[in-house]
């Protein structure tokens, strides 16, 4: 039976239903009324084993009823409708049913036209969660962070995306966030607001429940979206792990104010740590975290970060103190303020200021190995312009040194302009810098450490370079062939030359003053290479195997540069790229003189089927047909009239193998000088060993070992040993546990890390993870993200590989 009394929807919104305004016929214009031929969405169809109809004023569905709205259902042992009160009564096994979810319950009441009415111990099975609830339902943003609440020594501009989702969110199971719950009952109280007596939630899956979130009563507003739970709690196993007497949050997982959920753990430098953070959702465009951190070694630290997002500007200001720390005695704290701007026409500005208090902060106050190897701190601001052909850049460059022995020069300013053009044929280059260069207070005494000797130098000064150059791209499909030619200008004004070269004894060497000169050398390029490919047949599997021959030749002729002071120059490592440079030396203050070719060729293996790069073997050396007559302070020159012979497999193998390997070898001395292999076997999510080794001859000798694996019934074993050979200590080691029950995992690792300033500091991680709505303790993840390549959440791992 089909009729067009009323335009039916269920009143809980959050649990995937919607509502709508009830209409009888006489609202409607009738002569705008459905066409036969096109289904009417506001239709009602109303079915079952026996229909009566008393009047047109009440309909009865008796045995296997149910009524049908667009993509709505309701089903029951009886369905009543009064068509003049516009009362909805299903009695007996009621089920509603949208593309959202399903509700459950032995009787409904409801009025369409004014949202209101009952159920009776309703349970519901939704396709979503209710959205991240923000760390067990209380209020704010899931911010978390696996040291505190604020590092972040990553310079990445704010955008929209993180001010909205704010740091940590365990994310989705691999069940795409299905979850259930229940209640004694739930009265609709209007359109938009219903209100539910001792309910239930979670998202483990029915016969499981080892978790629940229950609220004495929950009221959801589903116009501003937000919910209020009254005597909430979470409980584990049965048991209570945490409570509040009342809590307001957004279901929907939109920003709002209100505490986070607390985070513990405890490292051997600090002892016990606990964090209470608070979000405060400011604007739309603005907001702030605040907490407190006890350390039960140090005492209580307050911490704040205040983040703005303009249409034209961003920023963050993160500020840490510690006042009277226990260990010392010493007000301690760390300070940073990042700004982004944009002015439109190609013009942006930013600053980037850090500081702390001390160099051991970083060591003592924090476990990542990307923190605690910090030695200097950026104090910088920045003006850049760019458009189709011009860039300028002006910047202002200072550091905190916090190891007591590398300064680097302070650039106060340095200003850079560069320009790329086509004329005709031809592609035309320039680039400009002056810097004034001055040394840090604190620097009386640099010592910057060189092979062979240490070079002690105050020397300060300005410096201006030019380099136009121009070239001529001549490509063709099987090969390549690119001359290029400038002249590279340095004028040097020094303020303060005196220098002096020890050896690593500290003996005496040399003495000498830089002096204030100019130097001009004319630069001479030519780049080509050929492609050659043809078919092959490995096995059983078809490949496009080619062959890339290239040449690379360099001249440039010898200018005396003995006494140009070094403010930013380095040697460059030998690598497949420093193989193709014009200079071997990094910065504006040493130029080679070259006359020299460099030959290299690479091979590779392309999937026929797949298009996918399956192996590519590169080897390379360099021909030196000059003496290097240009080098730094403190080292030796080249001997030889050949480079050192480098080479790179990358493969990727069938069966599950990834091999990266690159070698450095002296055929003078018949020696290796540098060797990374890296191998990884990754058969399938949740399953992941790496095995790594690196060598520097008389610097380093490294092993590096991680993995992920399975050991049965939802366990997998976490772990990483980085140890050097050479110093016969390990640097940084890990091991955890990780348990995926479904619904829920738990993770506790255990990590050592060496530091640059003090001895290795020692932590203690514990998670519990309740299926990617709520978190709980201190989170590893990115911890384990960087130090086991491959790693995967058990919760994101699909469960045909569990």
């Amino acid at each position: 039976m089909k009729i067009r009394p009323i335009t039916f929807l269920t009143a809980l919104v959050c649990l995937g239903f919607g509502h709508a305004h009830a209409e009888t016929p006489s609202d409607k214009d009738p002569g705008s009324a459905p066409s036969e031929n096109l289904p009417d969405p506001d239709a009602i169809v109303i079915e079952g084993d026996k229909i009566q109809v008393y009047l047109d004023r009440k309909l009865k569905s008796i045995g296997n009823a149910s009524l049908t709205q667009d993509q709505q259902e309701v089903y029951g042992d009886t369905i009543e409708y009064d068509v003049q009160n516009e009362e909805l009564h299903v009695i007996g096994n009621v089920r509603l049913e949208t593309k959202g979810g399903r509700i459950k319950g032995p009787e409904l009441r409801l009025n369409p036209a004014e949202g209101t009415g009952e159920m009776k111990q309703p349970t519901f099975e939704l396709d979503n969660q209710l959205g991240s609830l923000p760390q067990f339902g209380i209020s704010g943003n899931q911010r978390q962070d696996n040291d505190n609440l604020m590092y972040n020594t990553n310079a990445t501009p704010l955008t929209q995306q993180n001010i909205e989702d704010s740091g940590y969110s365990p994310g989705l199971s691999r069940r795409q966030g299905a979850s259930r719950g229940d209640a004694s009952g739930v009265v609709f109280e209007g359109p938009d607001r219903k209100r539910l007596k001792d309910a239930r939630y979670t998202t483990c899956e029915v016969g499981s429940d080892d978790w629940y979130i229950r609220a004495k009563e929950l009221e959801l507003d589903d116009y501003s979206r937000t919910g209020t739970a009254r005597n909430a709690r979470v409980e584990f196993q049965g048991v209570p792990i945490l409570w509040t007497p009342w809590v307001n949050f957004s279901f929907m997982n939109q920003r709002k104010s209100g505490f986070l959920a607390p985070t513990w753990g405890t490292t051997s430098r600090s002892g016990f740590e606990f964090l209470m953070p608070f979000y405060w959702n400011i604007a739309p465009d603005m907001d702030a975290t605040i907490g407190t951190r006890f350390l039960s070694k140090r005492g209580m630290q307050y911490q704040g970060e205040f983040r703005y997002l303009n249409e034209d500007y961003q920023g963050t200001a993160n500020i840490e103190y510690l006042p009277s720390d226990t260990s010392s005695g010493e007000n301690r704290y760390y300070a940073k303020f990042a700004h982004l701007h944009n002015f439109h026409n190609g013009w942006t500005a930013a600053y980037n200021l850090e500081k702390v208090s001390d160099e051991k902060y970083f060591s003592e106050m924090s476990t990542r190995i990307v923190t605690t190897s910090r030695v200097n701190l950026p104090q910088q601001a920045y003006v850049n312009y760019a458009d189709e052909n011009w860039t300028f850049n002006a910047l202002v460059q200072k550091f905190q040194t916090l190891d007591g022995v590398n300064y680097p020069l302070q650039r106060l300013p340095q200003l850079t302009l560069t320009g790329d053009n086509d004329w005709g044929p031809f592609d035309v280059k320039l680039f400009t810098q002056w810097a004034n260069f001055e040394r840090n207070n604190d620097a009386i005494r640099t010592q910057s450490t060189l092979s062979g000797g240490t070079l002690d130098t105050l020397v300060t000064g300005k410096r201006l370079v030019a380099y136009p150059s121009i070239s001529l791209p001549m490509s063709r499909p099987y090969g390549y062939i690119t001359p290029k030619l400038g002249v590279h200008y340095t004028q040097y004004q020094v303020d303060n030359g005196d220098f002096t070269v020890s050896d690593s004894n500290g003996n005496i060497t040399s003495q000498g003053i830089y002096q204030s000169q100019s130097r001009s050398l004319p630069i001479f390029s030519l780049d080509s290479g050929l492609y050659f490919e043809r078919d092959t047949r490995v096995v059983n599997n078809r490949y496009t195997q080619t062959l890339e021959p290239r040449l690379y030749y360099v001249y440039i002729p010898y200018r005396d540069q003995s006494l140009i002071p070094v403010f930013d120059s380095s040697s460059s490592d030998l690598n497949m790229n420093s193989l193709f440079l014009e200079n071997q030396f990094t910065g504006q203050d040493r130029i080679n003189n070259a006359n020299q070719l460099t030959l290299a060729v690479t091979s590779r293996l392309i999937s026929k089927k797949t298009g996918e790069q399956r192996l590519a073997m590169t080897i390379g050396q360099r021909y030196y047909f000059a003496d290097e007559k240009v080098y730094l302070p403190g080292v030796n020159p080249r001997s030889g009239d050949t480079s050192d012979i480098v080479g790179e497999i990358s493969a990727r193998l069938l069966n599950h193998w990834n091999l990266d390997i690159f070698g450095q070898y002296n055929t003078d001395r018949n020696v290796y000088v540098r060797n990374n292999i890296n191998a990884r076997y990754n058969p399938e999510p949740g399953k992941t060993l790496n095995i790594g080794y690196r060598y520097t001859e008389d610097r380093l000798e490294q092993i590096n070992i991680s993995g992920q694996w399975p050991l049965g019934k939802g366990w997998y074993g976490l772990g990483r040993w980085n140890y050097s050979l050479r110093e016969n200590i390990p640097i940084e080691g890990v091991a955890g546990l990780e348990y995926d029950a479904g619904c829920w995992q738990a993770r506790t690792v255990m990590q050592r890390v060496a530091t640059a300033t003090a001895d290795a500091n020692y932590a203690l991680y514990f998670q519990l993870e309740l299926g990617g709505l709520a978190s709980i303790g201190q989170n590893p993840l990115k911890l384990l993200n960087r130090a086991i390549p491959g790693y995967t959440s058990s919760s994101l791992i699909p469960d045909s590989y569990q």
